[in-house]
């Protein structure tokens, strides 16, 4: 028996050592080796020397640690799974293979210990043997009797034992192990929770100092006593060695007690049924179940300690990427500053040439002469200077970068984890109950407390920006007038005899050197409104900064998080009884207008029932025509567009866009375009045609790829201010663009392919045509030009969308370009985006009024006042979908004009609802042959008009008034007759609805 309890002793325990160690022995290695990264990645931070760092360095530092501290810790408690392992998977496999070689059972005589009372036995049990030893000595009287008349004596043998020997090996080394094993692993589970908590200890004590330098602005410096407690944590062939011990000791007395079964089964001591099939599978089933549920409670505090310390380290990234921003913010900002100052020293060097005229003027006749001169060239040369110098200023868009800020902020803020794991127990070093686990939404959290007082800041501070840019143009602006108004003055002086006007101290040298003298002191206060600027916005800006940066660090702590969960939750509350309170309030206020309005309703539905009725049987007509409020409306919009704040109408003037931040959709063509390029890069035929409506984006579409694609070869926009029918027309508009003496479109093509490759912007391709024999002579041209230099030049042709369809009918001109790109219609969405972030840019709020009371509902009427902003709202930017379609310019027209007043920080909006365009349906045919004449080319002159025209002179200039002055046309460089934008889009779909145009 001793020979098969050893082999079973060694064979086993090879078992145990070779499969089932090493499954934890590994877990306590892939822990240490994660310890040894988070010690050398705090060891270093803490031994850098931040003195000499500036705070953007500081940060990037800061930064790099947490970021890679949670790639760390992230990457570590993603591997364990322990509700999913199969710790004891190998081990069990192999240890069934060696039971399959057992016997099931062993037979053998019982050891005399199991008939004698021992010293460790139990009454009861020291009782049974007792009467075991009795029945055993009656049973073997016979034997001994016979013994005594036997000269060979009979050995007298105890009785035999069969020991289950298969199930009884089973269950001690498959059940009860394991079973006895779950005091280590808990241990092993408890001392890896123990010493990465330890470690955590050390980042939140960075933390704090981190908090410190946040909050008092001093010298980052971390001592090395943050560390010191790691130095009694033990090495890993320590921790090995010792939990390797208790697993030995576990093993040994797990063999102890198999042997003593072995020598007791099917004895009266310990029953064979003991070990039956199925009661030993129930104990291993409750074995492996209490292991599991063990393991499942580990996996909660590991779970919850993973989330509490990634929220820690993510609250402040987003603390260093919110610096990170704003050190972004006040970059450009001062680089934008420094090229305006370049431009104001400019202007300072201008006056400072006529100072120096007047200055150096020695005698009366050239004092007047010089001052007469620099008149002139003020009102021509210097203003023409400040307009350019503020078309300059202006398009550094220093207001954006405040917007920029604040998207880069929002998107940080959207790294944000919405599910985070928090315990009402901290105690990461023992098992975690489900139940004491909850879970938050720290972006929630971050966008209900901490980010609305920021936001709010930003919004003044955007304002404040925009108003110090509209005062900075203004004051440039004046700079001509001041200059000119002083040097008029002083030569007023010439002008009077009088002594009191010609005395030294009012004589005209004087006088003029006084006033440019005042125009440079208000340049260069100019430049030190400038220089302030990053200082104006920080004043503004850091401490709310601040703020919100300790707001989201209580995030760090559970128990704030608690509380700020409740302060949101009773929030919310008070604001549904809030709405609540204003929905009974409102209801009974608004009874009486709801019910007026419905009698007025039911009344004005009988009175159209009634008309429709006469006007289908002819007894009645409507009266139709342009309305005094469109002709209004109509002529209004530039007057409209100037009472607007500067900012504000720059933002949404129909100018080509080349701010990349600000073009939004046309993903798709700029893919087609991109796919143009890249085949022209491959010696492919690649003309490319971009066809849609006047002011649908196809310029701004180029300008966009261009900014992409900053390799692209050397590009030239061309685009004629006249229409081009004539063969030396197109000579002298290329000649003028290329600055060229060239008199054949030969020797064109051979300029082109002599030279290098190239890119040419061909614009509005529908002025280069005119409807009359010949009038296509120089499209002909320039298909020819286009094909013959396909290797050498890029070319990127826009067209007006009704022009192409006409010139595709006409001369398929659609065969020319290997790429045809369509300016498609986009969805609501994308139109109202575009519209939102040019107003969000300004600072302003928006206010929606309401239409005349027709168009409310009862459910708008019963709503309060923020439900019905929004309703408004969504009616705005559905109708004004409805009229632009894909068209930006159309958009952007009908939300200028929409504004009624601007008070303080808010601007105010009519409806669209009220514009009445039926008297389109009215117009005559001529007239309407007249409007798709000029869509075809989208402008024409009168003369143009006159010729295509039909009618004698005068006819053709009274319909063309009367179309100009009933807001149908307006005047392009007080030359061309052009559709007014306001009706582009119901004439066109008027002549789509008479089959004119597709």
């Amino acid at each position: 028996m001793k020979e098969i309890i050893s082999l079973q002793q060694h064979t086993i325990a090879a078992l145990f050592n070779e499969t089932l160690l090493p499954v934890f022995f590994n877990k306590i290695k892939a822990h240490h080796k994660v310890i040894l990264e988070i010690n050398e990645l705090q060891n270093k931070l803490i031994a850098h020397n931040f003195k000499k760092d500036d705070k953007n360095l500081v940060f990037r530092k800061l930064n790099e640690y947490k970021t890679e501290l949670e790639k760390i810790v992230s990457s570590y408690f993603s591997t364990l799974n322990l509700g999913d392992e199969l710790l004891f998977d190998a081990y069990f496999r192999e240890l069934n293979t060696h039971l399959e070689t057992l016997d099931e059972t062993i037979k053998r005589v019982q050891d005399k210990e199991r008939f004698l009372k021992l010293d460790g036995d139990s009454k009861l049990l020291k009782f049974r043997k007792g009467v075991k030893k009795s029945l055993f000595t009656v049973s073997k009287l016979p034997l001994k009797t016979a013994n005594v008349f036997r000269k060979t004596k009979k050995e007298i043998v105890y009785w035999q034992q069969e020991i289950p020997f298969k199930n009884v090996t089973e269950y001690y080394f498959k059940s009860e192990l394991i079973h006895n094993l779950n005091e280590v692993i808990e241990a092993i589970y408890k001392e890896i929770s123990e010493i990465t908590d330890n470690y955590w200890s050390i980042d939140k004590k960075i933390d704090e100092k981190i908090e410190l330098y946040l909050e008092n602005n001093t010298v980052l410096d971390f001592s090395e006593e943050l560390s010191t407690n790691v130095q009694t944590i033990p090495s890993l062939e320590a921790r090995i060695e010792n939990h390797k011990k208790t697993f030995q000791e576990i093993f040994e007395a797990n063999i102890l007690n198999y042997t003593n079964a072995l020598y007791k089964a099917d004895t009266i001591e310990l029953s064979a049924n003991f070990f039956r099939a199925q009661n030993i599978a129930k104990y291993q089933k409750d074995v492996l179940e209490k292991s599991h549920k063990n393991a499942l409670l580990w996996q909660n505090t590991f779970s919850v300690f993973e989330s509490d310390w990634e929220l820690d380290i993510e609250i402040f990234t987003i603390i260093f990427h919110v610096m990170f921003t704003y050190d972004k913010l006040g970059k450009s900002i001062e680089k934008r500053s420094e090229l305006i100052g370049q431009e104001l020293t400019v202007l300072k060097n201008y006056i400072t040439n006529v100072k120096s005229t007047i200055a150096n003027s020695d005698t009366k006749t050239a004092l007047k002469a010089a001052i007469i001169s620099e008149l002139k060239n003020l009102s021509k040369d210097f203003n023409t200077l400040i307009e350019e110098t503020t078309i300059r200023i202006t398009n550094q868009e220093i207001p954006l970068q405040i917007n920029d800020f604040e998207e880069n902020a929002l998107n940080v803020l959207k790294t944000l984890s919405t599910k985070r794991a928090i315990s009402s127990d901290n105690d990461y070093t023992t098992k975690t109950v489900a139940s004491s686990i909850n879970y938050i939404s720290p972006y929630e959290l971050v966008s209900y407390q901490s980010w609305p007082s920021l936001a709010a800041k930003i919004k003044q501070v955007k304002l404040d920006l925009n108003l110090k840019v509209t005062t900075f143009v203004d004051d440039i602006n004046a700079l001509s007038q001041v200059c000119e108004f002083n040097l008029e003055s002083a030569l007023s002086l010439f002008e009077s005899e009088t002594k009191e006007n010609t005395s030294k101290e009012n004589t005209p040298k004087k006088v003029a050197l006084e006033g440019l003298e005042r125009s440079e002191e208000k340049i260069e206060d100019l430049k030190n409104t400038l220089v302030n600027l990053n200082t104006a916005n920080g004043e503004l800006l850091l401490p709310s900064i601040a703020k919100f940066n300790k707001s989201i660090l209580e995030l760090t702590d559970t128990e704030n998080i608690t509380e700020i969960r409740l302060t949101i939750a009773k929030a919310k509350s008070i604001e549904k009884s809030k709405l609540l309170k204003e929905k009974v309030l409102n209801n009974v206020k608004n009874f009486v207008p709801v019910a007026m309005l419905y009698g007025k309703t039911k009344y004005k539905k009988t009175v159209a029932s009634v008309k429709s009725m006469l006007l289908r049987n002819g007894w009645y007509k409507e009266p139709v025509g342009v309305t005094s409020d469109l002709s209004e409306f109509l002529k209004q919009a530039e007057r409209a567009l100037d009472e607007l704040p500067y900012v504000y109408q720059r933002l949404f003037r129909s100018e080509t866009l080349q701010n990349e931040t600000l073009f939004i959709g046309r993903t798709n063509a700029l893919d087609s375009l991109q796919k143009a390029y890249n085949a022209f890069q491959n010696n492919q035929y690649a003309a490319t045609v971009i066809i849609g409506e006047r002011g649908s984006g196809k310029t701004s579409l180029v300008h966009n790829f261009i900014n992409k694609n900053k390799k692209l070869a050397k590009t030239t926009f061309l685009s004629s201010k006249e229409n081009l029918s004539e063969h030396y027309e197109l000579m002298a508009f290329l000649n003028d663009s290329f600055d060229k003496e060239l008199t054949t479109i030969e020797e064109w093509i051979a300029y082109f392919n002599s030279g290098k490759k190239r890119t040419i912007v061909l614009e509005d391709i529908q002025y280069f045509y005119f409807r009359k024999v010949g009038g296509f002579n120089v499209l002909h041209q320039l298909s020819n030009l286009i094909a013959s230099t396909k290797n050498s030049v890029f070319w990127i042709v826009t067209s007006a969308k009704y022009a192409f369809q006409y010139l595709d009918k006409s001369i398929q001109i659609s065969e020319l370009f290997a790429f045809n790109i369509q300016m498609l219609e986009m969805d609501k969405e994308t139109m109202k985006d575009a519209l939102i972030k040019r107003h969000k840019i300004s600072g302003y709020n928006l206010h929606f009024e309401q239409p005349p009371v027709a168009y409310l509902s009862s459910k708008f009427l019963k709503s309060p006042e923020e439900v019905q902003q929004e309703i408004l709202r969504e009616e705005f930017f559905s109708d004004i979908n409805k009229i632009a379609q894909s068209n930006f310019r159309i958009a952007f027209m009908y939300w200028i004009r929409s504004t009624v007043k601007v008070s303080g920080s808010t601007i105010y909006m009519r409806s669209l609802k009220t514009i009445d365009t039926s008297f389109l349906n009215k117009l005559s045919p001529i007239k309407l042959l007249f409007l798709n004449s000029i869509l075809l080319q989208e402008r024409l002159s009168l003369e143009d008009l006159i010729e295509l025209s039909s009618l004698n002179e005068q006819q053709t200039k009274n319909i063309v008034h009367a179309l100009f002055e009933n807001g149908l046309l307006t005047m392009d460089n007080e030359k061309f007759y052009t559709i007014n934008i306001f009706l582009y889009r119901q004439i066109t779909s008027l002549l789509k609805s008479k089959n004119v145009i597709h």
